[in-house]
C-alpha cells in the first residue's frame, strides 16, 4: 500500500509540478486572455480606454470590496464542501486546508482544457495531507457530480424566474447555453453511473466502444474494456464509502450552492459598484446563471472567449453598448483573472511551505 501511494505521489506531482505541458497550458491560457480582451474591445466601437478608466475611477469602493469577498467566498465553499466530505470520514482539518484543496482545483482547471488538471492538483495537496487514496477519489467524484447539479438547479431556477432573458439572446447564445445544459446533465449522469449504476454503463460503454471498432475507429476493444471494468470497480468500492451519508452529501451541495452563488454574485456587486441600479439586480443575476451553465459547453481553459461573448451580448440585452462593454471587462477581471492570481499564488504557497517541512 505504501508502495502504491509513493508511486501515485510521485505522478501527481510530476504532472502537476514538473510538467512541461503545464507551462504550455499556461501560455495558451496567456495567449488566449489576451485574444479575449482584444477581440472585444476591437469589435466595440463604444469602448475607448479613458472612458473605461472613468468607469473604473467612479465605482464605488465598498461594492468592489464586496465583490473581492464573493470571488474569496467562491474559492472557500469549494474547500468547505471538500472537507465535508474528508471529515466524515474522520480525516481532522486546518481551517485553510479546504482552501487550498479548492485554489488548486479552479487554477489548474482555468490553465487546462476540460478542467483536467483541477482534481489532480487538489489530489496531489490531500494525498500530502493524508488522506487515502479511495477517500480523494469519493470526495472529488462527488463533489464534480454536486457542482454539475448545483450548476442546474441555480440555473433552472433563473429560467423560472426570467425565461424572456433566454430568449432575447442571440442564436449562437442560446445553443451555447442549450449545450451547456446538455454538458452538465450528462456529466451527472456519468457520474451517478460511475457511483451506482456501473453494470448499466458499462453496458452502453461495450455497445459504443463495439460499434466504433466495427467503424474501424478503435482497436484494442478488450483491453479497453478489461481497464473499463477496473476503473468502475474502483469506483464502486469508493462510493460504498459514503452510503448512508445523505446528510453529508446535503451538506456538499448546499456548499456548492453558496459556491456558485458567489461566483455570480462577483458580477452582481461590480454591476452595483458601476450602475448602482438595484432594480436590475435579479435581471444581472439571472442572466449571469445563463452564463455560467454556457461557459462549460467547451473545452477551452477557463472557458475564455466563450464566457466573455456570452456576457457581453447577455448585458448589451440590458444596458447599452459602452456601460455592456465595460462592465464585462471589469466583471471578468475581478471574477476570473483575479481569483486564477489568487488561486496561483496559493498553490505556489502551499507546494513551498511543503516542500520545506519535507527538508525538515
Amino acid at each position: 500500500m505504501k508502495v502504491e501511494k509513493k508511486k501515485i505521489d510521485n505522478q501527481m506531482e510530476d504532472s502537476i509540478v514538473s510538467s512541461r505541458k503545464k507551462y504550455l497550458w499556461a501560455v495558451l491560457f496567456l495567449f488566449i486572455a489576451v485574444g479575449s480582451i482584444f477581440a472585444i474591445i476591437g469589435t466595440n466601437k463604444s469602448f475607448s480606454l479613458p472612458s473605461f478608466l472613468d468607469f473604473f475611477k467612479n465605482a464605488n469602493p465598498l461594492f468592489l470590496i464586496l465583490a473581492i469577498f464573493s470571488m474569496l467566498g467562491f474559492i472557500f465553499f469549494e474547500g468547505c464542501a471538500l472537507t465535508s466530505i474528508t471529515k466524515s470520514f474522520g480525516y481532522k482539518h486546518k481551517k485553510s486546508d479546504g482552501f487550498f484543496y479548492s485554489a488548486a482545483d479552479i487554477y489548474f482547471s482555468a490553465i487546462t482544457p476540460s478542467a483536467s488538471g483541477g482534481q489532480p492538483a487538489s489530489a496531489y495537496f490531500m494525498l500530502k495531507d493524508g488522506l487515502s487514496v479511495p477517500v480523494i477519489t469519493v470526495t472529488l467524484l462527488y463533489n464534480l457530480m454536486l457542482y454539475s447539479v448545483s450548476i442546474l438547479m441555480i440555473s433552472f431556477i433563473a429560467f423560472l424566474v426570467f425565461p424572456s432573458l433566454y430568449f432575447e439572446l442571440h442564436l449562437v447564445s442560446k445553443l451555447l447555453i442549450g449545450f451547456g445544459f446538455l454538458v452538465q446533465f450528462l456529466l451527472i449522469a456519468l457520474f451517478y453511473g460511475l457511483l451506482y449504476k456501473d453494470k448499466l454503463l458499462f453496458s452502453i460503454c461495450r455497445f459504443v466502444l463495439n460499434v466504433l471498432n466495427k467503424l474501424h475507429l478503435i482497436s484494442n476493444v478488450q483491453d479497453k474494456l478489461t481497464k473499463l471494468s477496473k476503473m468502475m470497480e474502483k469506483y464502486q468500492e469508493s462510493a460504498k464509502l459514503l452510503k448512508g451519508k445523505r446528510k453529508v452529501l446535503l451538506k456538499s451541495l448546499f456548499f456548492n450552492i453558496l459556491q456558485r452563488s458567489c461566483q455570480i454574485g462577483v458580477i452582481v456587486f461590480v454591476f452595483l459598484a458601476t450602475n448602482r441600479s438595484i432594480d436590475k439586480v435579479a435581471v444581472i443575476w439571472t442572466m449571469q446563471s445563463f452564463v455560467v451553465l454556457g461557459a462549460y459547453c467547451v473545452p477551452i481553459p477557463g472557458a475564455m472567449g466563450v464566457t466573455d461573448y456570452l456576457m457581453l451580448d447577455g448585458f448589451n440585452t440590458i444596458l447599452d453598448s459602452s456601460l455592456a462593454v465595460n462592465l464585462e471587462l471589469l466583471a471578468r477581471a475581478m471574477s476570473f483573472y483575479t481569483c486564477i492570481f489568487v488561486c496561483g499564488f496559493a498553490v505556489l504557497f502551499k507546494y513551498l511551505v511543503m516542500k520545506r517541512s519535507s527538508k525538515k
